[in-house]
């Protein structure tokens, strides 16, 4: 007994262009809205660290979760071109978004202060610490 394929439901080509228009429009939105915080403490106003912190988290979940879910509702239809262009395109933003939390914002952590206990000699001076 063969049985036949059911054809996927015209949900599913809705969910899909849904979550490809959020994933091309909601991704380099969230990325120019924490462009747009930080660049305007460059200018001299006042700026949100966290919340451009928060856009820039905002697009890195928007650009891996919007093809992943869509590769996942692809697969569930039975519609194999775009379940694989969907999988390599999820794949590709996995890619990006965890080496781009791997290399981190390039910023290293401040030197800390000497500890307060702590000595230095000068040139011409005398000798004031403790133990010498």
């Amino acid at each position: 007994m063969e049985t036949e394929a059911a054809e996927p439901g015209p949900w599913s080509l809705i969910a899909l262009l849904i979550l490809t228009l959020i994933w091309l429009l909601g991704t380099p939105y969230l990325f120019l809205m924490a462009f747009a915080e930080g660049f305007r403490a460059s200018l001299g106003g006042s700026s949100d660290d966290e919340r451009s912190a928060w856009f820039l988290a905002a697009t890195g979940i928007v650009m891996v979760a919007a093809p992943t879910v869509a590769a996942i509702i692809a697969w569930v239809t039975r519609r194999r071109a775009a379940a694989w262009l969907f999988t390599v395109v999820a794949l590709l933003c996995w890619l990006v978004v965890s080496a781009i939390v791997a290399i981190g914002d390039g910023t290293d952590e401040p030197a800390q202060p000497p500890p307060s206990y702590y000595c230095m000699e000068h040139s011409g001076g005398d000798n004031k610490c403790p133990g010498g």
